[in-house]
């Protein structure tokens, strides 16, 4: 069975998500196997993969495919964004399954490669170390100066069409079960099916999920994953304090989080959700 044949509901995004005010969630069944929900990377490849190895040993404990999650923000920031795209476009070690969420910096990203000058301030939010990782050595002041066209050129030279597909590819979201899992917040006014993008990827409009359901997010640096009532924040900061967590979900059981740093095992939290249907 593929990936994509697991959704009830599923969305291919296109372009820049600016242009879209509006977006379906897909739906993936919690019954199928672990859920593994990863906070923000932000280029940092050694440790994500060193999170996909504790990911795995713990996926062998649990009948299924496992699948991992990415919240978005997976570039800028830290050095390997070229290297981590790279990784992430290879096929995982069995039983393991990627699904990568858009994040603002992916929405920034692409809105630079479509449109360089009117978007150069994506530079100064981690598109520097970005476009560095991918050979592209010049500094910002320099970047600026360019012509659209001269750095049309460049980006096409030097970044692979498969990461512009990658990141074009990025989901909008995922619900699993009685979680939303989404790279920055969600609308609660809003249906499921018609999610506003700014809500998803900025948290412009809370941090409070439709239907009751509860929100997993990231996109805010905290030390340790801050567990609400009704959110679950697992961005720790991966690319500036050396700690990316990881949350657990499977179906009849409560959630499970790891942070690297804080040892190698998924810890119950028994005062969370369980991931019914």
């Amino acid at each position: 069975m593929s990936l994509l044949s697991l959704f009830r509901r599923t969305t291919r995004p296109r372009g820049s998500a600016a242009h879209q005010a509006k977006v379906e969630i897909p739906v993936l069944d919690p019954e199928d196997g672990p859920v593994y929900a990863v906070g923000d990377t932000h280029g940092s490849l050694s440790l994500y993969q060193d999170l996909e190895a504790c990911i795995l040993r713990d996926a062998a404990s649990f009948a299924g495919h496992a699948t991992v999650v990415l919240l978005g923000d997976m570039i800028d920031r830290g050095p390997q964004t070229a290297a981590l795209i790279d990784h992430l476009l290879r096929p995982p070690p069995a039983p393991l399954r990627r699904l990568c969420l858009r994040g603002n910096h992916e929405s920034m990203m692409l809105d630079y490669l479509n449109e360089p000058v009117a978007h150069a301030n994506w530079l100064d939010f981690g598109g520097a170390e970005t476009l560095a990782s991918y050979g592209i050595t010049l500094d910002t002041d320099a970047l600026r100066r360019s012509p659209d066209r001269k750095l049309r050129q460049l980006l096409a030279a030097h970044i692979p069409d498969s990461h512009l597909a990658f990141l074009r590819r990025t989901l909008p979201g995922l619900q699993v079960g009685r979680y939303l899992l989404a790279h920055a917040g969600a609308d609660a006014t809003a249906p499921l099916t018609a999610q506003p993008w700014q809500a998803l990827l900025w948290g412009g409009a809370g941090r409070i999920a439709p239907d009751d359901l509860t929100l997993v997010h990231g996109h805010y640096i905290t030390p340790d994953p801050e567990f609400g009532e009704r959110s679950i924040n697992i961005d720790t900061g991966a690319y500036a304090t050396g700690r990316l967590t990881s949350l657990r979900l499977i179906a009849g059981q409560s959630a499970a989080v790891l942070t690297l740093n804080d040892g190698s095992e998924f810890k119950k939290l028994s005062s969370l959700p369980e991931s019914k249907s």
